[in-house]
């Protein structure tokens, strides 16, 4: 099993679908699992060994119930860590030989904030836009934290690393995020990073689709709570289920699930707040819509890893993206949003011309939420070169779709 599988993964076969066998496989498709590792400088081979070892024996166990999974993630520690005292060349050249790793295995990583306590760090910057400009990887900040408050040098680090990206090119700003009270552990990217003393792993799903269609078949809102909370319930189980096997079979700490329902496009979280409320996101209704779902979201009797809220990634919805460009929300309503469910301001196009003041007064205002609220969110903003707020704007990926640039006050 361990030879047959190991040559699927290399061929680029980890994105297997699946025949689904009972309710709970119906209910969700999983996004994502997600492996953290500790690198030391001397250690790189042996863990990316062990690292290979895990996922030739996990992914089965998910596959052989019958799951959909869409593929593999690492995270790691801190990228500072395992590359301390190196040039900036030289930090390219050893988080490289992560990247190969992964490419041979079809999976994507993180390496993990550049600046975790307050401070700006100028070295830091450089090495994050180098890195991301040069590798498939994802970085991030923490801008805020129970111990030290808001991160205010931090955020100004942050701003920058945004703004120097978006002058390289937007698109790199997708793989760069400032979090705010971000536990280890979340599955997702790019906030995922790793800080046990031992190797563990969490599980993303996809249960947008099952709160699209709850919310279109109930008749009222009492009873789609009702019914969400028995469909997740019944999905989410059985994930923690097959997490429980997962480490029992390879040593590694299960961390939890992400009971966040993660959208792509046509399986829109928008579309679910519409078919709930009636009328278009961003109408009053919203903010209580969204604050429904995410209590059953947190309410789901499972391990829980990372962010567990309502996401609202604008550019990964069709239905957000649509009715941004329709001027029914904005920046200021997201947060409110975030207030009650969600991950802060995700995959938000800016005015290209954006001023590095702006940028950090809107890192405040995330990190002062999630502060507030003692909950873990996130931004990860997309100054658009040559673009202004109005314009329509459309990046080169398969996983984003057009909208409007945000107006910035």
């Amino acid at each position: 099993m361990k030879h047959r599988f190991r040559q699927c993964v290399l061929c680029g076969l980890v994105f297997l679908a699946c025949v689904s066998f009972s309710e709970a496989q119906k209910v969700l498709t999983l996004r994502c699992l997600t492996a953290g590792i500790n690198l030391r400088a001397d250690d790189f081979i042996k863990v990316l060994a062990q690292t290979r070892e895990f996922f030739e024996e996990s992914i089965p166990i998910l596959l052989q119930e019958g799951f959909t999974l869409q593929g593999g993630r690492v995270c790691t520690n801190p990228f500072p860590v395992y590359t301390q005292g190196l040039s900036v060349d030289d930090t390219v050249h050893r988080v490289s030989r992560l990247s190969e790793f992964a490419e041979q295995l079809n999976i994507t990583v993180s390496i993990g904030p550049a600046i975790q306590n307050n401070r700006y760090d100028k070295e830091m910057v450089e090495k994050v836009c180098v890195l991301l400009k040069g590798l498939p990887v994802s970085s991030s900040m923490v801008i805020a934290s129970h111990e030290s408050g808001i991160h205010y040098d931090t955020i100004r680090a942050a701003a920058q690393t945004i703004k120097v990206l978006s002058e390289l090119d937007p698109m790199l700003n997708f793989n760069f995020a400032a979090i705010a009270n971000v536990p280890a552990g979340t599955p997702f990217f790019p906030a995922a990073f790793h800080d046990r003393g031992q190797d563990s792993f969490s599980i993303g799903t996809e249960a947008a689709g099952v709160v699209m269609d709850v919310c279109a078949e109930a008749a009222n809102v009492l009873q789609a709570r009702q019914r969400l909370q028995e469909r997740l319930d019944l999905g989410f189980k059985q994930v923690a289920k097959l997490g429980r096997s997962i480490q029992q079979e390879t040593g590694w700490l299960f961390e939890g699930v992400d009971t966040s329902p993660a959208p792509l496009k046509g399986i829109s979280i928008g579309q679910a707040v519409e078919n709930l409320t009636g009328v278009p996101f961003g109408s009053p209704g919203t903010l209580a819509a969204c604050a429904m779902i995410t209590d059953v979201i947190k309410a789901v009797p499972v391990p829980k890893a990372g962010y567990c809220g309502l996401m609202l990634p604008v550019m990964e919805d069709n239905v957000l993206a649509r009715r941004a460009s329709e001027g029914r929300f904005g920046l200021d309503e997201l947060l409110s949003y975030s207030a009650v469910c969600g991950t802060g301001l995700d995959v938000i196009p800016l005015p290209g011309d954006i001023t590095l003041d702006k940028l950090e007064l809107i890192l405040r205002d995330v990190a002062a939420l999630s502060l507030k609220l003692n909950k873990p969110l996130s931004a990860r903003l997309l100054p658009m070169k040559d673009h202004a707020a109005g314009d329509v704007v459309q990046l080169d990926s398969e996983y984003l779709v057009p909208t409007r640039v945000f107006v910035v006050k």
